[in-house]
């Protein structure tokens, strides 16, 4: 069997390696938590006039399965949108994102206009925003943390 990462697990592995293997060994233990339940709801109500979570799926380096789960697309401004609860792990969240516009890169998913998709971290609470982009330095540090987790 193909080893399969997630965007979750990336974001994982930017603030902790060993978290990173431990979930993509199948063991979260904050599923149950309310943080997370607080999280699952901003993600089902915040920006409710988007499409919601769009699954992608690619082959990576080393046949290695890239999997994730995007909060929203705004189609309009060609933006992939990723929500959160609090700026705690910004750099983490980054890291998720890029992985995300990474996929969109591999599948050759372009804007309407042929330029690539931008993200956005949205921190509806704190009523924030943070542009993300994807640059070939980010690239090639995302394909080192895909065969270090696989």
């Amino acid at each position: 069997m193909k080893p399969r990462i997630s965007g979750g697990i990336v974001g994982y592995y930017a603030r902790c390696p060993r978290q990173a293997w431990l979930a993509a060994a199948g063991i979260r233990m904050e599923q149950e938590s309310d943080d997370v339940a607080l999280g699952k709801l901003l993600d089902e109500t915040a920006l409710p006039r988007l499409p919601a979570a769009v699954d992608l799926e690619v082959e990576g380096p080393d046949g290695i399965v890239l999997s994730g789960r995007i909060d929203r697309i705004n189609f309009r401004e060609g933006s992939l949108i990723e929500i959160k609860k609090s700026m705690s792990a910004k750099e983490a969240h980054a890291w998720q994102l890029r992985f995300y516009l990474w996929l969109l890169r591999l599948a050759g998913v372009r804007r309407p206009d042929g330029a690539p998709f931008d993200g956005v971290l949205t921190y509806p609470l704190l009523r924030r925003t943070l542009r993300v982009g994807l640059e070939d330095a980010h690239v090639r540090r995302l394909e080192g943390m895909v065969r270090s987790i696989a």
